[in-house]
């Protein structure tokens, strides 16, 4: 039995990226069933996911409580938690696609290092489940910016995403004009969302990405009944850690829903993984 929270630091990458801790966090149902394969959630900015997991993180999004708190209470389907460190000073680098105003446009190595070293290792080393309808992507801010532009770039490698108050506005809104270009509807559960008291310019990006995501086909969620789209705009919501952390239980339960009960009391396969 492994113990729920653990430290591996990456110090090297064959992609020319900076070395940095991973924390991967399991729930206590692995102590129950420790032959159970899980679906894994990787969330950026790292230090800042777990409670008390960093002494130097002002705040933290306390997601280890929040998923188990879900779980038992039977509204989260059993999962783990990755949290991926940032770099620091190159934190511009490695979550932007595109240089802009000389930083940056360094996101597609860091997404490299990601799929290519750090998945494969959490999955040779923990139960996961490794398809890509059981893996999923998180972050905020320029990390919301970066696992929205990984996800899809990465279909076959993630089934779904959250972006919370991402920087669309980076680089002169690029992601708008990758989301045009894109030639259809992805398999991808996409969850974008902004605080009301943000910036106008990036409530007003978030929109714009909703907006080219329905008009190339993603449906809205509970309006169509396999809808993979959740748009938000988060009341009195800020663009801080406290604010994002606080909406986490949503964006966990749209990622991974609980099965639901047939009327015989059986479980249906809803759940079990990502749809979409």
């Amino acid at each position: 039995m492994l113990p729920p929270l653990q430290v591996h630091h990456f110090l090297r990458s064959r992609f020319h990226v900076l070395g940095r801790a991973i924390r991967v966090w399991l729930p206590r149902d692995h102590a129950l069933h420790p032959q159970r394969r899980y679906p894994v959630v990787y969330l950026q900015d790292g230090q800042h996911v777990f409670a008390s997991s960093d002494p130097r993180a002002r705040q933290s999004w306390n997601a280890d409580t929040t998923a188990q708190r879900l779980i038992d209470a039977g509204k989260l389907a059993p999962l783990m938690l990755v949290a991926v460190d940032n770099a620091g000073l190159h934190r511009v680098d490695d979550y932007t696609s595109q240089a802009w105003r000389g930083r940056g446009g360094h996101a597609e190595d860091f997404g490299r290092m990601l799929v290519d070293e750090i998945k494969p290792f959490v999955d040779a080393h923990y139960p996961t489940r490794p398809e890509r309808t059981a893996t999923a992507l998180v972050g905020a801010s320029l990390g919301g910016l970066f696992a929205l532009h990984l996800a899809l770039a990465r279909p076959d490698v993630f089934g779904g995403v959250a972006a919370l108050s991402p920087t669309t506005w980076w680089a002169n809104g690029a992601l708008l004009r990758v989301l045009a270009a894109l030639p259809a509807h992805l398999p991808v559960r996409i969850w974008i969302d902004a605080g009301k008291r943000e910036a106008p310019p990036l409530r007003q990006g978030v929109r714009a990405v909703a907006e080219l995501l329905l008009a190339k086909g993603w449906q809205k969620h509970r309006i169509a009944a396999r809808g993979d789209l959740r748009h938000l705009e988060v009341p009195r919501g800020r663009h801080d850690e406290l604010a994002w952390g606080r909406r986490l239980d949503r964006v966990l339960q749209f990622l991974f829903p609980p099965p639901r009960k047939t009327r015989r009391g059986s479980k249906s396969r809803r759940g079990a993984a990502l749809t979409g």
